[in-house]
């Protein structure tokens, strides 16, 4: 056995097996073994299969730490080589494979994936995955022996890290999946404990879904492990090593324009509310209504100095052309509202095929539609859309920022293929990239609001919104709050739009309104009664407004205004 310490965990080499000691308790005995599996031409699944173990060829000192090579071969690949390289803060693995084919999936430390049971030993009894569901059916911590799938539509992409807490010691054991720019091909990080007969056993995987093609050598995105104090700092230690390591772009210290710190109005919930207006829901998305919410407001003493146009204010949503019969006259709206010291931003809804030719459009194995971004006949219409959103031209609308939305509606599954072959978190990187280079070309100062929660997309977030509230819940400053902190670790010095507050009891929803400037950018959905829900009264639209003005003030200040 070769054994190396660290100031916080040690390693056990011994033949293709390495425990993961800290606190003194070997945590996890991972089999260095990841079964690649591969995609036929009939979409069919070719497990990869790997009977017998790989040989340690080579264990060498590198500066402060050590790295091992191991060989192998298996029943898909010519053969496989595994490298885990330890250092004094963190260690990281990788697998490469030699050979032809298309990459389904990758199954890390699953031993032989064809024995029941496969997979690496582990002791600890709980983990953690910085991603919550929507729909209440999962949280955030799970119990070692249940699976964890995330799919969240509130933090597209997520961290993709796992923290692990073993019962009677402090520290935990971190593992989080990486990849190098360009090559983030993947939707999901899952969990996967198994069983056979008294032996019970765990695995990590991700999907590819025949989205990769190798001819030759290629290398998967590879597992890097820390040990941290906490769930926290063990996501927080991931997202450092994605900037230090030159995975993803440090974000340039800024100070940004003074209106993007809002306070803001987003129009959604309003466009639901019972304001005496024949418009509701997504047919609400019309100027009469705009105005009336602004009227409000002012009459409750609030002042935003962003408002959201939301859903549907467009014709189509791949086109994002105004809707005549419901915004005459766009720009002169917009003008009216930056005269007011209010600027415009409009909701921005991605990947719907809607207006969009058939040739820039997938479709999954479940029938659904979805725009390619990387489709040519797709990126000439985005163009000439951010050009009419944010240009002072005639015929524009000069508009002040975006809201992205929809990004789970990203396409997954094996039954298409993209223009320019890429898929999961680097397709909607790409698609993102392409959205903020074009709108910071038009107009510098643009916001451009959206929602991934991971450090390989900071650089092109201006503002991360925290995103909608389940309204069945009753604990939005908590939900909130945690994901802030979620948002914060992920892209350090972002700004936080607080987003929405549910609005399903008032006790809920005022604890959040009032607290909202302690995280973020204060972001108020509705001041009208809600249509099976409540109505404000005055007292509560007076804090609100007190909350607000002080609020601003400071901004004000900060900015060397009014101090």
């Amino acid at each position: 056995m070769i054994r190396y310490q660290s100031s916080a965990f040690s390693v056990e080499v011994e033949g293709a097996k390495v425990g993961i000691v800290i606190d003194g308790v070997t945590v996890a005995r991972l089999d260095m073994r990841s079964a690649v599996h591969q995609l036929n031409e009939k979409g069919e699944t070719l497990r990869d299969e790997e009977p017998d173990e790989p040989v340690l060829v080579q264990s060498v000192e590198v500066g402060g730490g050590m790295d091992f090579i191991w060989r192998g071969k298996s029943s898909l690949w010519k053969e496989k080589q595994y490298i885990l390289s330890v250092g004094p803060l963190r260690f990281a693995y990788a697998v490469t494979v030699s050979g032809k084919g298309r990459v389904d999936g990758i199954e890390y430390f699953t031993g032989n994936a064809a024995e029941a049971g496969h997979g690496s030993d582990y002791e600890f009894q709980y983990g953690f995955y910085p991603c919550q569901s929507w729909y209440n059916e999962e949280d955030y911590y799970f119990r070692a022996s249940t699976k964890c799938h995330r799919w969240s539509v509130l933090m597209v992409p997520p961290m993709f890290c796992y923290s692990f807490r073993t019962p009677g010691i402090t520290g935990q054991l971190a593992l989080g999946l990486c990849a190098r720019p360009g090559e983030h091909n993947f939707n999901s990080f899952d969990y996967v404990p198994t069983t056979a007969g008294w032996r019970s056993a765990f695995h990590l995987e991700t999907d590819q879904f025949g989205h990769t093609e190798v001819d030759g050598t290629w290398q998967a995105p590879w597992i890097v492990g820390f040990e941290a104090e906490d769930e926290f700092d063990a996501v927080r230690k991931y997202a450092e090593y994605y900037y230090v390591s030159g995975l993803a772009q440090v974000p340039k210290k800024k100070i940004p324009p003074k209106f993007w710190h809002g306070p803001m109005a987003c129009g959604w919930i309003q466009q639901f509310a019972d304001n005496g207006l024949p418009w509701k829901g997504a047919d609400g998305a019309r100027e009469p209504v705009y105005l009336d919410y602004l009227a409000r407001m002012r009459e409750a003493g609030l002042t935003p100095r962003c408002l959201i146009i939301d859903d549907k204010w467009q014709t189509e949503y791949g086109t994002d052309i105004a809707n005549p019969d419901k915004w005459p006259d766009l720009r002169r709206f917009v003008n009216e509202r930056r005269a007011e010291g209010i600027h415009t931003l409009l909701w921005f809804k991605i990947f719907d095929p809607e207006g969009i030719p058939e040739e820039a459009v997938v479709t999954t194995e479940e029938g659904e539609r979805r725009v390619d971004p990387s489709h040519p006949a797709f990126l000439a219409i985005l163009d000439e859309a951010l050009h009419r959103i944010f240009s002072s031209d005639e015929g524009c609308y000069d508009c002040d920022g975006i809201k992205i939305d929809y990004a789970f509606q990203i396409p997954i599954g094996r039954a298409f293929r993209t223009y320019s072959g890429k898929y999961g978190a680097e397709l909607l990187y790409d698609f993102m990239k392409h959205i903020y280079d074009r709108a910071k070309e038009i107009k510098p100062e643009a916001i451009i609001n959206c929602s991934p929660c991971h450090p390989y997309f900071a650089a092109v977030c201006d503002q991360a919104r925290l995103h909608d509230y389940n309204p069945d819940n009753r604990y939005c400053r908590e939900d909130m709050s945690m994901r802030a902190k979620m948002y914060s670790i992920a892209m350090p010095g972002v700004l936080l739009d607080t987003d929405n507050a549910g609005f399903n009891t008032k006790r809920d929803t005022m604890r959040w309104l009032l607290d909202q400037p302690r995280i973020g950018v204060p972001d108020l959905y509705c001041v009208s009664p809600i249509p099976g829900g409540f109505a404000f009264d005055g007292s509560e639209l007076t804090a609100l407004s007190a909350v607000w003005e002080e609020y601003t003030k400071r901004i004000d200040m900060e900015y060397g205004e009014g101090g």
